[in-house]
């Protein structure tokens, strides 16, 4: 599946605006990163990284990216999945695609275990990206409260995730293509989303709480924000926008 995953995927997330939606997640990204569920790579194009990677003095933008200056640039990076397979198709793009950007981390493991420490003296993140992960783990609201363990405080978990939708004719609709789906593709489309989220975040024992949640596709695509916050930080305000227009 590694080697023809592009193929497979290419058409069906450029038609739902997924690319458009990876590129705006990665240019979020900051300071130390680990990617986990990185798969064969497809946010890795998007991001800018700083001149620590880059042996220069200035920055160097994913070839599709677009840099913002003092935001989203990358000074170090952990890129982590489960498959091997995956982990190969990766690496080699991103070093044919990027020669000039060195240091990156490959680490083949289940995001779901203690996550391979930062290049830095309290060995955190300040960002942790997934993509079409949650999906593909059996215990979700596990994994992320593990990510959450390995956040600087401040720190922030971006999700961009495939899950249950608005409607429950929808819903019908992805329960019933959901096996075939995981067959194929090893992930489950159908999961509940914002039940996982609540699950980590609504007691507040999880160390994190939202920042923003967002929904396309009628529904079915989440962009979940989760910011690390410290044990007795006044609780702020959860920012889920309205299912208008797109969202």
């Amino acid at each position: 599946i590694a080697g023809e995953f592009d193929g497979d995927v290419e058409w069906m997330e450029w038609s739902m605006g997924l690319l458009k939606l990876r590129k705006e997640m990665a240019a979020k990204a900051r300071g130390r990163v680990c990617e986990v569920s990185v798969g064969t790579g497809r946010n890795m194009g998007f991001y800018t990284w700083g001149a620590e990677m880059t042996g220069r003095g200035g920055k160097e933008k994913g070839k599709k990216g677009e840099e913002e200056d003092g935001k989203g640039v990358v000074t170090s990076f952990t890129a982590v999945d489960k498959s091997p397979q995956m982990i190969v198709v990766a690496k080699d793009k991103f070093t044919r695609e990027h020669p000039s950007v060195k240091g990156v981390q490959w680490v083949v493991q289940d995001a779901s275990l203690p996550l391979p420490p930062s290049p830095s003296d309290d060995k955190k993140y300040d960002t942790i990206l997934q993509t079409m992960g949650l999906c593909s783990t059996p215990h979700p609201a596990a994994l992320l409260l593990n990510l959450s363990n390995h956040l600087a405080p401040g720190g922030r978990i971006l999700l961009l995730e495939h899950g249950r939708g608005y409607w429950g004719w929808l819903n019908n609709i992805l329960d019933s293509l959901a096996p075939g789906h995981a067959e194929r593709f090893g992930c489950w489309w159908n999961r509940e989303i914002g039940g996982v989220v609540e699950e980590v975040c609504g007691n507040g024992k999880g160390g994190l709480r939202v920042v923003e949640i967002k929904r396309r596709n009628w529904g079915t695509t989440w962009w979940v924000e989760l910011e690390r916050v410290e044990e007795g930080e006044e609780e702020k305000r959860v920012d889920e926008k309205p299912k208008s227009g797109w969202w």
